[in-house]
């Protein structure tokens, strides 16, 4: 490798986006990425694991060409069983439900629907449900091929480029939607602050992301490589540069200036499973998440996926907590 290597458990004095000045713990799992090492650090102050150091922002943007939506294997793709355009075409009702469920989230928290923000709308697919809800829609996505996608073939308002303050006129917005966004952005406080210009006050930011480190199954993975002294070591592009968990995404929210008042945690199907281990490991980890299906549905507790709701509050004060 071209850097230098780190060590298991090794402190290291570096940036937090939350904490600013801070030490960060190496963790047992780092990517080999360019001919370097890209490790999985934690915030010893507010517990945020990060991929450091970070990709540059032209190593990020070459992650969502074309071959992002429609391939799979092992070093490209969106990571599920199958490639990101053969999953939409067959969720079948199970997009509109989505969309559903979302408005009704973004409805208990607003009492009407208006104008809506799907930022990372990838081509288009959830925001033309939110439009044939009777949401006002534009999106905007990192992406060209996803961007000529859902102008051409869906007809929809998507702006090409990054997460820039003067891209949309401030306070405009009732809603702004993330969803399997945040993870893959290097300024995730930044971004979020961006979002809270663009609402109006009052209006709602919805986001969702991944949680695999809330997943049992994950802490005893990294129990055993730590416990072993190995890192686990991952070869696809580091696609999520921030792994949250429930206490660290409403930090971030808040150091965004955003007020979050709801959280709920979910599992992902186990059809949805990216299964790449052997036939043991496999069902241990298929057993697990029908734990966390239980758990989070339950308890909410446990679950490998986030949803949160956040208000540009209308004084602009951060008091209130996410509801547990």
């Amino acid at each position: 490798m071209t850097d230098r290597s780190l060590d298991l458990g090794q402190r290291i004095a570096s940036t937090c986006p939350v904490c600013g000045p801070a030490q960060l713990r190496v963790l047992p799992f780092r990517y080999v990425f360019h001919d370097r090492f890209l490790y999985g650090v934690r915030c010893e102050s507010c517990s945020l694991v990060f991929v450091h150091p970070q990709p540059t922002r032209e190593e990020i943007r070459s992650f969502y060409t074309e071959e992002y939506f429609v391939q799979c294997s092992e070093s490209c793709g969106a990571h599920g069983r199958h490639a990101y355009m053969e999953e939409v075409a067959q969720s079948g009702t199970e997009r509109p439900r989505a969309a559903a469920r979302l408005d009704r989230v973004v409805l208990q928290q607003l009492g009407r629907r208006g104008r809506l923000l799907e930022v990372g709308c990838g081509p288009g697919f959830l925001l033309d449900e939110f439009r044939k809800l009777g949401w006002q829609v534009l999106g905007l996505e990192i992406s060209p091929f996803a961007v000529q996608f859902a102008r051409e073939h869906l007809g929809l308002s998507v702006e090409l480029g990054d997460i820039e303050p003067e891209r949309f006129p401030g306070a405009q917005a009732d809603a702004v939607f993330l969803g399997d966004v945040l993870e893959h952005l290097p300024e995730p406080v930044g971004a979020l602050r961006t979002v809270r210009h663009w609402l109006s006050p009052g209006g709602v930011a919805i986001i969702a992301v991944p949680s695999t480190l809330n997943l049992l199954s994950a802490r005893l993975g990294l129990i055993g490589y730590g416990m072993r002294r190995r890192f686990k070591t991952l070869r696809i592009p580091p696609y999520h540069l921030f792994e949250y968990t429930p206490s660290t995404l409403p930090r971030v929210i808040r150091a965004a200036g955003l007020r979050p008042v709801w959280l709920r945690q979910s599992a992902v199907p186990l059809g949805k499973m990216g299964l790449r281990g052997s036939p043991l490991e496999n069902a241990g980890k298929v057993t697990l998440q029908l734990m966390a299906h239980a758990s989070a549905h339950l308890l909410n507790r446990g679950g490998d996926r986030l949803l949160a709701a956040a208000i540009r509050p209308l004084d602009e004060t951060l008091a209130g907590t996410p509801d547990a």
